[in-house]
Formats: structure tokens, sequence, C-alpha cells
């Protein structure tokens, strides 16, 4: 079913599976490293509803205790960035004096990791860092921490593994984008 989608809409591969699971496993063990001469227990923060097939992903790499929490919101409206950043739901988990892990499918202008830091810095966590799968630095507009990053990118409108057009295209098991 998923190549008759990629057959059918002109959508080309960018990254393959193979590549994005290979790299998903290079960055929990950069995260563990990292962090296991800190902690034992680790808050990984996944922003819905983009980076869960990263979030699932790459949670087992990670050699501590995660707890798992999420945040849902958007400001993509079909391939148009919109103006204001939609917050649909915030985390349930105390974050105070704990180190978090805020993770991310893709970072371009910065707008949306920067409201998140921004908020989460008022409940006081004892760290917060960032990965994301994807990295557009061409798009940035607020220059925002990237701890950890999966793939730098062009400036693509990039589907699948989670990325979606109008809700479309997230279940593709490699990430890919529209030809012109």
């Amino acid at each position: 079913m998923n190549s008759n989608i990629r057959k059918n809409s002109g959508i080309k591969v960018l990254l393959s599976e193979e590549a994005i699971l290979k790299r998903i496993k290079e960055l929990g063990d950069e995260i563990s490293r990292f962090y296991l001469s800190k902690t034992d227990t680790l808050v990984a923060i996944g922003v819905l509803k983009g980076a869960l097939h990263f979030y699932a992903y790459l949670l087992p790499y990670i050699r501590l205790n995660v707890i798992y929490s999420f945040i849902n919101l958007s400001s993509y409206a079909g391939t148009d960035k919109g103006a204001k950043i939609h917050l649909k739901s915030w985390i349930d988990v105390d974050i105070k004096d704990r180190y978090v892990l805020v993770v991310e499918d893709i970072v371009d202008t910065g707008r949306t990791i920067e409201y998140i830091l921004k908020y989460f810095k008022r409940y006081k966590a004892k760290d917060i860092r960032v990965v994301t799968l994807l990295d557009k630095p061409s798009r940035r507009l607020i220059d925002v921490p990237i701890d950890f990053k999966g793939f730098e990118i062009e400036d693509k409108f990039v589907v699948g593994f989670g990325f979606d057009y109008e809700q479309r295209y997230r279940n593709l098991p490699y990430i890919g984008y529209f030809e012109k």
C-alpha cells in the first residue's frame, strides 16, 4: 500500500527507512552517553503529532529510565506556516528538577521550539535539551538550541515517517518530498 501512495502521488524519497532507523539508533547512543553521567531518569516530551514515529523508535535506544509525556501543538496549515502556534494539549508530568528531552520531528523557523522552551523554563527543570529528526537551517528565523539532530535537510516540504500533508502520508516508512 505504501508503495502505491508513493507511485501515485509524485513523492520522491529523501531519506530511506534504513537510513532513518540507523541514525535513530545512533542518536539513542549519543543521548544515552550524554545523560548517563548526570542522571538515571529522563523525561522525554514528544511534540505531537509529527514526532510520534521518531519518538517511538528513539526511546527504546536510550539507556535510561524514560518518563513519557507529550505536548500537542501546531503551526502548519497545509504547506504554509501559520502566523500563530496553536496549543492543543500540555505535558502531564512534573518536570521540576528533572532532566528533560524535547523530541521534535523538525526544526525549521525555530518558532515552535522557542515557544516550547520558553514555557518549559517556567517549570524549573534541571536541564532541557532538544533532539530533532530533521533540521532545516535555511528556514531559521529564530536561533534555537538543537542538542541532537538526525539529519540536516534542504528547504523541502517533507512527508512520511510522521510528517504529513493535510494529515496524509504520515504512515510512509521513509521521508519523501513532492516533486514540483
